[in-house]
């Protein structure tokens, strides 16, 4: 009897432990993972390695982290431009990526990427042309010119941008109107190192300027599908507010005030610097500049390349207050 309350006592006692040792265990391993955690972005970018979605085979490829921003800087950047600027491209792309891998890490991945941090469509990411396609689009000098942008961003390998420690979210657009603009103004957050700065030399660029007439009544139509509430009654546009750059910040249409994004989305129009004017039954909508026009200015920084600056001055320039790390 007594050996059978003693077996008894061991079986309760081992379904007892057995649960709570699990219990234990993962608990614990939960607690490694949040410590790792903080590592693990860190041991990501040190294996020179990323996940990336890419879009038209709609698969995630790993690739070597210098390959695929040899994509990216070709892809966005013209290969004529000074090697500086070609260089600058390179590290604000690769802040790009890092910012984009540090929020993979706290779990902020876009369900359009497929678990990759990043994905190839340049309306959610950064533009990307793969070697292969970049090599059948040049005329000539394909060696040459890939050996261009491979130098730019292995002569920059692991450079970033941060602000206080922090990898900084390294926007950039084509053209500016001839000052960027500062972040509050075109998405509403106020953000430090985002601020609007003088970019000389926008106006060589062959987008620096572009132009769009429409009729009033198309105007009406295109603001009354997209726009709730318009009162044509009262003035087609008025109230027009702009930044310190000379982007619309917001207008009334129609007797509606919207943001200036939206009007320049409504009109596919290249910035929100728009000159309005209303004649002879039309509306003509002059425009500066091409793209958000936050951050660094792709054709200004070729002119600053050309008189001679080099990639840190121009990455100093249009992002204000930022520190080059190399990590």
């Amino acid at each position: 009897m007594k050996k059978v309350i003693e077996v008894v006592l061991i079986v309760v006692f081992v379904t007892l432990l057995i649960p709570l040792a699990v219990v234990w265990i993962i608990g614990a391993g939960n607690k490694i993972t949040d410590i790792d955690k903080k590592e693990s972005q860190d041991e990501a970018i040190e294996s020179g390695r990323v996940k990336v979605y890419i879009a038209d085979e709609e698969k995630v490829k790993e690739m070597d982290i210098n390959e695929y921003l040899k994509c990216v800087v070709s892809a966005e950047m013209p290969v004529d431009f000074e090697d500086e600027a070609l260089k600058a491209q390179a590290v604000a792309a690769r802040t790009y990526l890092y910012a984009h891998i540090a929020e993979a890490e706290k779990g902020n991945i876009s369900e359009s990427h497929n678990g990759a941090p990043i994905c190839t469509d340049s309306k959610h990411c950064q533009a990307y042309i793969s070697e292969k396609k970049r090599r059948e689009n040049w005329d000539g000098d394909t060696d040459e010119k890939w050996n261009k942008i491979s130098a730019a961003v292995e002569d920059t390998t692991g450079e970033i941008m941060t602000y206080n420690g922090e990898i900084i979210s390294a926007v950039f657009h084509s053209t500016s109107s001839g000052a960027t603009e500062s972040a509050v103004d075109v998405w509403g957050s106020d953000i430090p190192y985002l601020k609007s700065v003088l970019s000389e030399g926008d106006k060589e660029s062959p987008k620096y300027h572009s132009e769009l007439t429409v009729s009033e009544e198309e105007f009406k139509n295109t603001v009354s599908e997209k726009i709730d509430g318009t009162d044509w009654s009262k003035d087609l546009f008025s109230n027009i507010d702009r930044s310190d750059a000379g982007g619309i910040v917001s207008l009334d249409v129609g007797g509606v005030n919207i943001k200036g994004t939206e009007f320049r989305n409504l009109f596919s129009l290249r910035s929100t610097n728009i000159d309005i004017t209303q004649k002879d039954g039309n509306i003509t909508m002059s425009v500066k500049g091409f793209g958000h026009g936050v951050g660094m200015s792709q054709y200004g920084a070729n002119y600053m390349a050309e008189q001679g600056s080099g990639y840190e001055e121009i990455l100093k320039t249009y992002y204000t207050g930022v520190d080059i790390e190399k990590w």
